[in-house]
């Protein structure tokens, strides 16, 4: 009895091995064959001579959708300001000549004291500065060029002229001109007159 079923054991066996000979090779196995390639835009399975010749360019380039990238918003452009100017005061001068040992003006200069006064009615600052020629003592002359710038002092106050005034003097000083003639002391018996004009004032002259 056992011997039996060794047997029939044994033929069993060898029929399932009879039957896996005889099995065609499977779809899977027959494409596990082929190769992939790419062919006319796209990746195709081949076999043997189907299959294009690798090149040095063989590289299975896929062609992606452009990236849309989205351009950054503009950016405003901040307006340019001018920087502010600060207005610039005029500033004007002007000699006013003097008659020998005399706080009075000469001739020529009365008429340049009523061309400047016209000029000082629009002045927030002004300077006078008194002078002499060179005869006479250092104390004289002190009081001579005091004296002489006082009295353009008095004559813009006089003439409705508001600004602010500062009076300097000194005799024996500060020579326009040194040569020892008449001609260089008459330049020199004189009061120095410095005006700053308002802006305001300037820009409406010359609108006018």
């Amino acid at each position: 009895m056992t011997i039996l079923k060794f047997i029939a054991a044994f033929l069993f066996i060898a029929l399932i091995l009879a039957g896996c000979k005889s099995t065609p090779p499977t779809s899977l196995a027959s494409k596990a064959r082929d190769s992939i390639a790419w062919i006319e835009h796209q990746f195709k399975t081949c076999s043997g001579k189907d299959c294009p010749a690798p090149t040095r360019k063989t590289l299975a380039v896929v062609a992606l959708p452009p990236v849309r990238t989205e351009a950054p918003p503009p950016i405003a452009e901040v307006p340019k300001v001018a920087p502010p100017v600060a207005p610039s005061d005029e500033r004007v001068t002007a000699t006013v000549l003097f008659e020998f040992g005399k706080d009075a003006p000469s001739a020529a200069g009365q008429q340049e004291l009523d061309r400047i006064t016209a000029i000082a009615a629009h002045a927030k600052h002004i300077e006078l500065e008194g002078r002499t020629d060179d005869i006479g003592s250092k104390a004289y002359n002190d009081r001579l060029a005091l004296r002489r710038a006082e009295f353009i002092r008095s004559w813009f106050l006089n003439h409705g002229v508001a600004a602010e005034m500062v009076v300097r003097a000194e005799g024996l000083c500060c020579y326009l001109d040194t040569a020892p003639t008449e001609t260089a002391r008459r330049n020199n018996r004189r009061v120095e007159v410095r005006l700053v004009i308002r802006q305001d004032a300037v820009n409406n002259s010359k609108g006018a």
